[in-house]
C-alpha cells in the first residue's frame, strides 16, 4: 500500500482537490443533507443527530468495504492499484489549504483587506467581516495548524489501523462535525453526537501529531513548553494541541476572542507573543506557518511509509501484494 499512498500524496501536491461532483467528500455532504432532512424533524434532536451519524457511517462503511473487495481487480505491476490511489488522493487535503493560505498572505501584502477577509472566511467558521490584519493572520495560522491533523495526520493514522474503510469513516465523522458541530440553537443537540465522536477519533492522532511536530522542529524547547502549558486551555481537546505547536514555533499567541455571527466567543489564548508587536501584522508569519506545515507533513509521511513497509499494517482491510 505504501507506493500507492506516495503516488496519491504526490497527486495531491500536483493538482490539489479537483472541483468535481463525484468527489467522495462532496458525495458524503449530499448524503448528510439528505439524512438531515429526514432526521432533523424528529422531536428529540439529540436522537435525530445520533441516527444521522449511525446511518451515515453505515452507508460509508458499506461502500468502502465493497470497494475494498473489488480492489484486487485493479492491481497493476509493482503493486500499484488504481482504485486505491484514487481513494487515497481524495482522502488527503494538503495543497488546497496551503494555496488558500498563500492567497490570504498575498492579499495582506497588497493591503487588500476586504478580499483577505472574504478568503479567510472560506477556511474558518467565525465572522471575518471585521477582522484586522493581525486577526486575519492569526485565523489563517490556526486553520493551517488544525488542517495538519484533520487533513493528513488523522486520515493517515486510521488508514494504518483500518485501511481505506476506517480512514473514510474518520473523514465522514470529521465532515459531520464541520457541518453540524455548532453550539447554536439549531445544532446544539442535533450535532452533539458527531462533535463528541470527532473529538474521540481525533484524540490520539492529535497527540501523535504533537510528537511528530517535535521531530519536525528539531525538538524545539519552545514548542515542547507551549504544548505542555497550553494543551488543556483550548475548549476543543484536540485543536489546542496543533495550535500550541504552531504558537510555540512561531512565537505568537493563537486563539483569543472570536466572533461567530452575533455571538462573541471568549476562547483562551494559546501560547505567548514572543516576537515584536509589529511583527504580528507581518504576512510572512503565514509563510512560516506553511513551512512548518510541510515539515510536519513530510515527517508524518515518512513515518507512515515506513510503518506500511515494515509492519503488518493496516491491521484491518489491508491490500497485500
Amino acid at each position: 500500500m505504501a507506493i500507492n499512498m506516495v503516488i496519491a500524496f504526490l497527486l495531491d501536491l500536483l493538482i490539489g482537490d479537483p472541483p468535481i461532483g463525484v468527489h467522495p467528500v462532496r458525495l458524503v455532504g449530499r448524503m448528510l443533507d439528505a439524512f438531515e432532512g429526514l432526521c432533523y424533524p424528529m422531536k428529540r434532536k439529540f436522537i435525530g443527530g445520533l441516527l444521522l451519524v449511525v446511518c451515515s457511517l453505515c452507508c460509508v462503511s458499506a461502500v468502502m468495504i465493497g470497494l475494498w473487495y473489488l480492489m484486487p481487480l485493479f492491481t497493476l505491476p509493482l503493486s500499484i492499484n488504481v482504485v486505491l490511489i484514487i481513494l487515497l488522493f481524495f482522502l488527503f487535503c494538503n495543497r488546497d489549504m496551503v494555496r488558500e493560505a498563500r492567497k490570504i498572505k498575498r492579499y495582506l501584502e497588497q493591503d487588500r483587506l476586504d478580499e483577505a477577509r472574504v478568503r479567510v472566511g472560506r477556511i474558518v467558521g467565525r465572522d471575518t467581516s471585521v477582522l484586522g490584519k493581525r486577526e486575519i493572520i492569526r485565523a489563517t495560522v490556526e486553520s493551517v495548524a488544525e488542517n495538519v491533523v484533520d487533513g493528513f495526520t488523522a486520515p493517515l493514522f486510521y488508514l494504518l489501523i483500518g485501511g481505506v474503510p476506517l480512514a473514510y469513516v474518520y473523514k465522514t465523522v470529521n465532515t459531520i462535525d464541520s457541518r453540524f458541530g455548532y453550539r447554536n440553537e439549531r445544532y446544539e443537540s442535533f450535532g452533539k453526537t458527531g462533535a463528541r465522536l470527532d473529538d474521540a477519533l481525533g484524540f490520539v492522532p492529535a497527540r501523535l501529531n504533537a510528537l511528530l511536530s517535535l521531530c519536525a522542529t528539531g525538538f524545539s524547547g519552545d514548542v515542547f513548553r507551549t504544548v505542555r502549558m497550553y494543551v488543556r486551555s483550548h475548549p476543543s481537546p484536540n485543536s489546542g494541541v496543533a495550535e500550541a505547536v504552531f504558537a510555540g514555533y512561531l512565537g505568537m499567541a493563537l486563539g483569543g476572542p472570536s466572533q461567530y455571527g452575533s455571538l462573541e466567543k471568549e476562547k483562551p489564548w494559546i501560547g505567548e507573543n514572543r516576537i515584536p508587536d509589529e511583527d504580528l501584522e507581518n504576512p510572512q508569519l503565514i509563510l512560516s506557518a506553511i513551512g512548518l506545515y510541510w515539515r510536519i507533513v513530510s515527517v508524518t509521511l515518512i513515518v507512515g511509509v515506513v510503518a506500511l513497509t515494515f509492519l503488518n499494517l493496516p491491521l484491518l482491510f489491508g491490500l497485500r501484494g
